[in-house]
C-alpha cells in the first residue's frame, strides 16, 4: 500500500512527439510555471494555476540569441546544451531563473540567468567556473563532472553532482551575494558535504533535482535509479525517490515513488518544484525525462506529518 505521507493528485503522460519529451527541470515564479528539457535551448512557460494536460499550450522562450532563426526543436545527444538544472534564485533583488548545463561535455559548460521581468538573458557561470567544479573533489569524488541539480535559499547557492557512478553525492554551497558581486565560484565557496542516498535493487540512486523550501528551511529533492556505467549514456530506469534534507545535507525523509497498488513506478523524475500549501500538506510538481519515450508530469502531496518533526 502507498504511504499515507505521500499521495499522487494528478498524473499526466506526454507522448514522445510532444514539445516536452525530455523534461529535466521545473520551477514556479509567481503564477508562472517554467519547464526545461535537456535536449532543447528554450524554456517552456505556462500558468501554474491550470492543470497541465495534452491541450496545454506552452510559450517557448529562447535561451540563446543568434543572428539566425533560433531553432526551437530538439538537439541531438552530441550537440544538446544538456540543461539539467533549473532553479529560481534572487538576483539583483528579484526572482530570476538559473538554467545550468551538466558540464559533462564542453558544449554543456554554461549556466544562464533569465529575468522574467525584462526577458534578459546573461551568462552567470562560464567555462572557468565549470573548470573549478570539475576539479572540486568534494563535489565529484574524482568522477567526471555531471551537474544535475541546483537550488537556493536566497542567500546560498547549492550545486549538486549526480553521483551514481562512484556513489559520491557531492554538494557545494556558495555565497550568492559574492557571485552577484562578480566573484568566481572558487572565491564564493562556503561549504561542501556528501549526501547519503538510498539504493533500489542494489543500484545506486543519484540526485536528479532539488528545491529549497525557504519557509521550512529544508531541501526537498528527487533521486533517480538508472543502471548506467558512465555519466553520458542512459540506462534502464528502475524508479525514483523523493527526499528531504536539512540545509547541511542530513537525510530527514525518504520515499520511493509507487502507484496506488504499491508497485514501484519505473520513472526517472528529473524535476521538482513547490506549488502550494494546503490543510493536508505541501503540494509539489514532478516532471520526468523520457530518454526518448514518454514524459510524465505528476502533482503530488506530502503530508504535514513529514514536516512536523523537522
Amino acid at each position: 500500500m502507498m504511504s499515507r505521507d505521500f499521495k499522487i493528485l494528478e498524473h499526466f503522460i506526454f507522448s514522445k512527439d510532444s514539445s516536452i519529451s525530455a523534461l529535466s527541470g521545473v520551477v514556479c515564479v509567481g503564477n508562472d510555471l517554467y519547464l526545461v528539457g535537456d535536449d532543447v535551448s528554450y524554456l517552456l512557460k505556462t500558468n501554474q494555476k491550470k492543470s497541465i494536460s495534452r491541450a496545454t499550450v506552452f510559450e517557448k522562450i529562447p535561451l540563446f540569441k543568434s543572428s539566425k532563426q533560433i531553432s526551437l526543436s530538439a538537439f541531438s545527444k552530441e550537440a544538446k546544451p544538456d540543461f539539467e538544472a533549473l532553479s529560481s534564485i534572487i538576483f539583483d533583488g528579484q526572482p530570476q531563473l538559473l538554467v545550468m548545463g551538466s558540464g559533462s561535455t564542453e558544449n554543456r559548460k554554461k549556466a544562464l540567468l533569465y529575468n522574467p521581468v525584462n526577458h534578459q538573458i546573461r551568462i552567470l557561470l562560464d567555462a572557468a567556473d565549470y573548470h573549478f567544479l570539475e576539479q572540486a573533489f568534494e563535489l565529484t569524488g574524482g568522477a567526471d563532472l555531471n551537474i544535475e541539480a541546483v537550488c537556493s535559499n536566497h542567500n546560498d547557492l547549492y550545486i549538486f553532482q549526480r553521483g551514481n557512478i562512484n556513489r559520491h553525492h557531492g554538494v557545494l554551497v556558495f555565497d550568492l551575494a559574492k557571485i552577484q558581486a562578480g566573484k568566481s565560484l572558487e572565491n564564493a565557496l562556503k561549504n561542501s558535504f556528501n549526501l547519503t542516498l538510498p539504493t533500489l535493487e542494489g543500484s545506486a540512486s543519484a540526485i536528479s533535482d532539488a528545491c529549497f523550501l525557504v519557509e521550512k528551511n529544508l531541501i526537498i529533492a528527487t533521486a533517480a535509479v538508472e543502471q548506467t556505467l558512465n555519466t553520458y549514456d542512459d540506462g534502464v530506469v528502475l524508479g525514483s525517490f523523493i527526499l528531504l534534507f536539512s540545509p547541511e545535507g542530513e537525510t530527514l525523509y525518504t520515499h520511493l515513488i509507487q502507484d496506488t497498488k504499491g508497485q514501484t513506478l519505473p520513472i526517472k523524475v528529473e524535476g521538482i518544484t513547490w506549488l502550494e500549501s494546503t490543510s493536508d500538506g505541501e503540494v509539489f510538481l514532478l516532471v520526468t525525462d523520457s530518454d526518448g519515450g514518454d514524459s510524465e508530469v505528476l502533482k503530488v502531496l506530502l503530508s504535514n506529518s513529514i514536516f512536523a518533526n523537522q
